[in-house]
């Protein structure tokens, strides 16, 4: 199937729908973001064709309109001396209007799949930004929460139920924080609790002597 015909399918994809959908994230990315480089390269490639052919067939509709209005001075010129001539250059002039029409016809064709293409060119660009910068988002929270899981010694799997994976990295991060705090807190409670115990230890000293 050539890229012009998957115009509106490509258009229409949704990438983040399908990394939300996947238990690895970081996989389906690698995945998408080797088919998106491999469509844009192939649009890249149509987007020149189609700039060439846009130029040759603007060219065409201007060479025929040139041809037009010399039909047009020579039938003037005609008209006065040589009536079966100006009819003959009449003839020829309403030929190459209608030949004009055609040439039109195509010059728009391709002028709306060249800026179809363009679109298309630029949806895929910002697809791939987007991957990248998603897939970077994953590796660094995935890299935060091992490293925080390590520190509270808690478990490193990942729960079920939630609508996403990256949902799901979140929740995580969220809790291995909520452990750490609890931790400092704790240290420093247990902390107040030591300096309680020496002070009463020093009071219960001083009044012995």
């Amino acid at each position: 199937m050539g890229i012009i015909s998957r115009f509106t399918t490509l258009m229409k994809a949704n990438i983040n729908s399908i990394i939300d959908r996947s238990r690895d994230p970081q996989k389906v990315i690698q995945k998408t973001l080797r088919d998106v480089n491999l469509d844009l390269r192939t649009v890249q490639s149509e987007v020149n064709a189609l700039e060439a052919d846009v130029r040759r067939a603007k060219r065409a509709v201007d060479e025929c309109e040139l041809e037009i209005r010399k039909l047009e001075r020579y039938r003037e010129r005609a008209a006065d001396r040589n009536e079966a001539q100006a009819i003959g250059f009449l003839n020829d002039q309403e030929h190459l209007e209608n030949k004009k029409l055609e040439l039109i016809g195509k010059y728009n064709r391709v002028l709306i799949e060249a800026r179809q293409m363009r679109l298309l060119e630029e949806k895929l660009t910002l697809d791939i930004r987007q991957l990248e910068a998603r897939s970077q988002t994953v590796k660094e929270k995935t890299a935060l929460l091992n490293q925080k899981q390590k520190l509270n010694s808690g478990d490193s799997s990942i729960a079920t139920g939630f609508m996403s994976y990256e949902e799901e990295l979140n929740f995580k991060l969220d809790e291995a924080e909520a452990l750490e705090q609890l931790r400092n807190k704790s240290a420093s409670i247990d902390s107040i609790d030591e300096e309680i115990a020496k002070l009463t230890t020093n009071k219960s000293q001083t009044s012995n002597e």
